[in-house]
């Protein structure tokens, strides 16, 4: 008995009838080199199933830049594999020489780093830096404290 395997990145999942239907994409991701910076796009879900895709995506970019600027403001969902995936990332860009910048994290990606105390180890910025020398928009973050 033969059956079809789905294509690359894409699954099956079972309907209430019993049949396949094909599961949409949780994560999306994206990644553009202008000058010195690489700048990558995270959208939808980061979790267990897929965060180890950001991470492998943040090393392969690692190098050519000496600025990697992380768009998370469509992330939906962050569980603590992102975190982790974000501390090595920005750990590994350090030890090639470059900055990694969270760009317009969304409010749930915010809110877990502020919690597991992860936040204030990273460059944040309003929006992705145009070029890396006098970059006045990144700075690094202090949460805020609750009810001031």
């Amino acid at each position: 008995m033969s059956r079809k395997l789905p294509g690359f990145g894409r699954h099956h999942v079972p309907t209430a009838s019993g049949s396949l239907r094909p599961d949409d994409p949780i994560m999306w991701l994206s990644c553009e080199v202008q000058g010195d910076v690489t700048r990558v796009s995270v959208a939808g879900e980061i979790d267990l199933s897929n965060a180890h895709l950001l991470m492998e995506l943040l090393e392969n970019v690692a190098a050519p830049t000496p600025l990697v600027a992380v768009d998370l403001s469509e992330v939906t969902f962050f569980g603590a594999n992102g975190t982790d995936a974000l501390v090595r990332a920005r750990r590994l860009v350090a030890e090639r020489g470059g900055r990694l910048t969270l760009c317009d994290p969304s409010p749930v990606v915010r809110r877990v780093l502020d919690v597991t105390g992860t936040l204030t180890g990273f460059e944040v910025a309003d929006r992705p830096p145009a070029r890396v020398v006098g970059n006045p928009s990144a700075r690094p973050v202090v949460p805020a404290r609750a009810g001031s």
